[in-house]
């Protein structure tokens, strides 16, 4: 029920009577139109699977992606289509299909609206070209952008070590004040967009980097804080990331990790750090977003307290 005018009248619904000193009508109120709140009361699926439909997905820029479970493989349309119904703003709908390849890329199956892979996502007042078919980007890490950014002191030096399109490397250099903000990606496709983003956010302080990871710690003096956001592979690199942050400076380490196995990890952090003789204190532990039923995505803030 809403709001609703008659002549020169405003007429409120209310749930039950009351008593006033003004004098008042009542009347009977239609029940207004009711919007749609989420795609899956107005999708097209047996009523058997309605259970196993994702209750979120992620939309970037104007394209919405989805995570199918099997049997709803051959429904994949009609979850399509309901999303474009109930999300205005979304033009595209893809099902993604899982992360894979050198460069972490999404594959993507087309469902509905129009087939094009290409957007920009605005984010905290930023815009970000992104090619969600090839370089990965994930709208559920806003928050935590701006919790990084939010830590950086003044003429830090930085180190974004897996930038992607760059929303960590930009959000840094245009919301806080680094030295300088190196931003490193071996994938091409994300460097081109990188640059462009860069561009067109004026992020004057980064500095883009097409390289391998290990050739860029070799090239980049000791920084401040470094952001190794590499959740499904991060302890390949953890030992090189510490061992290339001062004393005093800040590792945001990013993995995905079997929740029971939370303690476990934390654990291995501290002594695999201490085995290689870098001292590390574990300063923040956060679950930044559910990545299966069993497993999560954490950050990980250590600082280094010896080298």
């Amino acid at each position: 029920m809403t709001v609703q005018r008659e002549g020169d009248f405003i007429l409120f619904p209310v749930k039950e009577r009351f008593d006033s000193e003004f004098s008042f009508e009542e009347r009977e109120f239609v029940e207004a139109f009711k919007p749609i709140v989420h795609y899956s009361e107005v999708v097209d699926v047996p009523e058997e699977l309605k259970s196993l439909l994702p209750t979120s997905l992620d939309i970037i820029g104007d394209i919405a992606l989805v995570r199918l479970p099997d049997e709803l493989r051959g429904h994949g349309g009609a979850v399509g289509d309901a999303i474009l119904k109930a999300y205005k703003s979304v033009l595209c709908v893809f099902a993604d299909e899982g992360v894979g390849g050198e460069y972490r890329i999404r594959r993507l199956r087309h469902l509905a609206g129009e087939n094009r892979t290409r957007t920009v996502h605005r984010e905290h007042g930023l815009n970000y070209s992104v090619d969600v078919s090839k370089a990965y980007f994930s709208p559920r890490l806003a928050s935590e952008r701006v919790r990084i950014a939010e830590q950086v002191i003044p003429g830090e030096i930085v180190l974004d070590l897996f930038t992607g399109v760059g929303p960590y490397a930009i959000m840094i250099a245009r919301k806080s004040k680094p030295s300088i903000v190196y931003a490193v990606d071996s994938n091409p496709a994300a460097f081109e967009l990188l640059e462009e983003n860069v561009r067109v956010n004026r992020a004057e302080k980064v500095k883009a980097m097409l390289s391998d990871a290990r050739e860029a710690l070799k090239k980049i003096c000791k920084v401040n804080r470094l952001i190794l956001d590499l959740p499904q592979s991060a302890r390949d690199f953890y030992i090189d990331a510490l061992e290339s942050v001062n004393v005093g400076g800040m590792l945001h380490y990013y993995e995905i990790v079997e929740a029971v196995e939370l303690e476990d990890r934390k654990e291995w952090l501290i002594d695999e750090a201490n085995r290689h003789g870098v001292g590390v204190e574990l300063i923040v532990t956060k679950e930044v977003k559910t990545y299966s039923p069993a497993q999560r995505h954490f950050a990980f803030d250590l600082r280094v307290s010896r080298a």
